[in-house]
């Protein structure tokens, strides 16, 4: 058995490697989607465009430009006469809001007596619309106080309604939210997936094109060594990627990694296996290599927003919830995050990698079945 697997598994690096294109494919896209990514798939906000419409002009309205304009999240503050100006700015989408100081308004808190400012936002552009807008009134908020600053996401808040109290924020992990220290491990665990996902789904169908498939299914060889011959050549691929992948994000992005790195290369390759079983089983299903990319894209875009990636886990209807509990990638994700961020250990981790290796055995053993099915 042991030997018939040597020579698939032979078989198929020579056929992966043979190509000089096919080296080039295995290494450097996925590297350059990691540069690329890295700067693209981002839910900061920043640079801001904000339309700024003073109709007070008193103390306190130069404290809120003051402050705005400290600011480094807001890039841009257009001044306009009035409202209607500033509202054809927001609707050929120059700006994402629109911030208006009403007359009397450092009249009003000057006196003592409530006082409000209008902030028009534009809602086609939600995700940043919601950002903006707790950005001005953090500022509007220490600008009515007589703070008059510009506070950046993450810092110490002063509590201001108690004036013995005082609410210190701390962020564990990641210190000042560097959004790149969230994104860059989620990123390993994405373009694995691709990777791993591709290989095997279209080793089959590539065979069974050129006819040699069949021809493999009739050799000595049985079904499980089949299988266990296509799946091991991707974990190699994934071992040589990871490698890649820790050296650019802590050397070249600084992202700490504070886990095992041996527990990392245990996690990629467990989450490898459970892809290429996926892979494995859309292989089995289809005749040609164009099914196969097709069938492999279908699972992709699930697997990414099924994952935590881009919105937690915990907004998703229950029935989702449980459906992220078989998505590989979500595994993949608090792996990553672990060893990176928090230094997670091998048992605290153990319940993730079990569950990729169940993912793993279940596709895999469907796909087997299937090649037993042809070969009967």
């Amino acid at each position: 058995m042991l030997q018939r697997l040597l020579a698939i598994i032979r078989k198929e690096l020579i056929t992966m490697l043979r190509d000089p294109r096919a080296r080039f494919s295995l290494i450097l896209p996925p590297m350059i989607q990691l540069f690329i990514f890295s700067s693209a798939a981002t839910m900061e906000v920043k640079n801001i465009h904000l339309a700024l419409v003073d109709l007070d002009r008193g103390p306190y309205a130069a404290e809120v430009l003051q402050g705005l304009r400290g600011s480094r999240s807001f890039t841009a503050l257009p001044l306009y006469p009035s409202l209607a100006a500033a509202r054809n700015a927001l609707e050929r989408e120059r700006v994402v809001g629109v911030l208006v100081l009403q007359s009397g308004f450092s009249a009003d808190l000057a006196a003592g007596r409530p006082s409000s400012v209008q902030l028009l936002l534009d809602g086609r552009r939600s995700n940043a619309a919601q950002i903006a807008a707790q950005y001005v009134s953090t500022i509007v908020s220490a600008a009515v106080a007589g703070g008059g600053g510009a506070p950046q996401p993450g810092a110490a808040v002063a509590a201001r309604s108690l004036p013995d109290a005082e609410l210190v924020v701390t962020d564990w992990f990641n210190p000042n939210l560097e959004y790149r220290w969230y994104m860059l491990p989620n990123l390993v665990g994405m373009l694995s997936l691709g990777v791993a996902l591709m290989i095997t789904a279209l080793s089959v169908a590539r065979e069974r094109e050129l006819g040699t498939f069949d021809q493999t299914l009739v050799s000595p060889a049985t079904p499980v060594e089949i299988a266990l011959g296509k799946l091991l050549p991707p974990l190699l691929v994934a071992a040589v990627q990871a490698t890649l992948y820790l050296l650019i994000v802590t050397l070249l992005y600084g992202v700490p990694f504070r886990g095992n790195p041996l527990v990392l290369y245990a996690a990629v390759l467990t989450f490898a296996l459970a892809c290429a079983g996926v892979g494995l089983f859309i292989s089995s299903l289809v005749y040609t290599q164009q099914q196969a990319f097709l069938g492999a894209f279908a699972v992709l875009l699930p697997f990414a927003l099924l994952s935590g990636f881009a919105t937690p886990v915990e907004n998703m209807p229950w029935w989702l919830q449980f459906v992220t509990t078989i998505n590989p990638l979500s595994h993949m994700l608090r792996l990553m995050q672990g060893l990176f961020l928090k230094g997670t250990s091998l048992g605290a981790l153990a319940h993730d990698m079990v569950r990729l290796l169940e993912i793993a055995l279940v596709t895999t053993s469907a796909a087997v079945l299937l090649f037993s099915r042809k070969t009967a």
